[in-house]
């Protein structure tokens, strides 16, 4: 040994240890060993374990160090959006080691120098983990690699609230780290919801735009969530989102509220309905008497025997209805 062990090693439950050694001759093998037993990396061994190993595996390597040429730099994004954590080192195909929070984060690893004690044959990692748990298979997906040369990738998809933490690169010659902030994503209103006067048999639209196509949300009707029904459609289009009412009817007029999913934010307006009153107006009509007095022979003129009954039928009309006086040689009788 060109550089020993230290006698002792004094570390915090839970945090970080790092033991390392040089050889004089770099191509010969090693063996870790816990209390006299050999240490035998295995994704089923505790996740401590593992990352013992890895550690191991850099500080074993005969290959030169491999440097940070361009660090991550912290990010700032809106929940949903898509991360890209970048980072440039000295050599092309260096071997780079991902983590979040202290906890090795991501890893597909594949490296010949670390040799197994037991059949000399060379030891493959292949983990996948996050904060100590290994991914499921859908979050795999989410979290992608990417190599360009010297520019090592990480890739999450749809960032969640989760993702927030400090992330870390660790090489056999440097390491960086930059911190992710995750912050929900603000909507912007681009036309709120008009109020609207409609008539009974019209046809009543709500219209708001807002400026994430992918926003859904629901409309409330007097604070109550409205059902679509023969006479009520609700569509959403790209930013646009309608509430359609055909046949309007009295008890339509009400307030109405348009809330996006997942945001503290609701835009209403109100539905007035106008009832047309429909009112009776009688047409004026002059008074008129319906007799014949355009002269010669009295056409008019009733005779009756002494001691009979007399009759008189006289058409009138006229609007209002007229008033009616009777006379005798021109004296009013009643």
């Amino acid at each position: 040994f060109k550089r020993r062990l230290n006698n002792c090693y004094t570390v915090d439950k839970g945090q970080k240890i790092k033991l390392e050694v040089e050889l004089t001759n770099p191509d010969l093998p090693v063996k870790w060993m816990k209390n006299g037993q050999v240490i035998k990396p295995s994704a089923k061994q505790p996740f401590y374990i593992i990352l013992f190993a890895i550690k191991i595996l850099f500080m074993c390597t005969a290959e030169p160090p491999v440097t940070i040429e361009k660090p991550l730099e912290d990010q700032q994004v809106f929940v949903g959006d898509k991360v890209e954590l970048e980072v440039e080192v000295s050599e092309e195909g260096a071997q780079v080691i991902w983590y979040m929070s202290n906890f090795m984060f991501l890893l597909k690893f594949k490296y010949s120098t670390l040799t197994s004690v037991y059949t000399n044959d060379p030891i493959y990692f292949s983990v996948r983990m996050k904060d100590g748990v290994e991914l499921t298979r859908e979050e795999t997906f989410k979290y992608r690699f990417k190599k360009d040369g010297k520019k090592h990738i990480l890739i999450i998809n749809e960032a969640t609230k989760e993702d927030i933490g400090r992330y870390s690169v660790q090489t056999n010659g440097g390491e960086c780290e930059a911190d992710l902030a995750i912050e929900d994503k603000k909507l912007e209103v681009l036309q709120g919801i008009a109020d609207l006067t409609v008539k009974a048999a019209e046809q009543a639209v709500f219209k708001c735009e807002v400026s994430d196509e992918k926003v859904t949300g629901k409309w409330l009707k007097n604070g109550v969530e409205i059902r679509p029904s023969k006479r009520i459609t609700m569509t959403h289009k790209g930013r646009i989102h309608k509430l359609i009412i055909d046949d309007v009817r009295p008890e339509d007029e009400a307030d109405y509220t348009f809330v996006p999913d997942g945001y503290a934010l609701s835009l209403s307006a109100k539905l007035n309905f106008l009832e047309v009153k429909i009112e009776y107006v009688p047409l004026k009509e002059p008074p008129k008497i319906h007799l014949d007095c355009s002269g010669g022979t009295p056409v008019n003129t009733i005779v009756v025997v002494a001691g009979n009954k007399l009759r008189f039928d006289v058409p009138i009309t006229g609007e209002p209805a007229p008033t009616v006086a009777w006379f005798k040689e021109n004296i009013v009788s009643f």
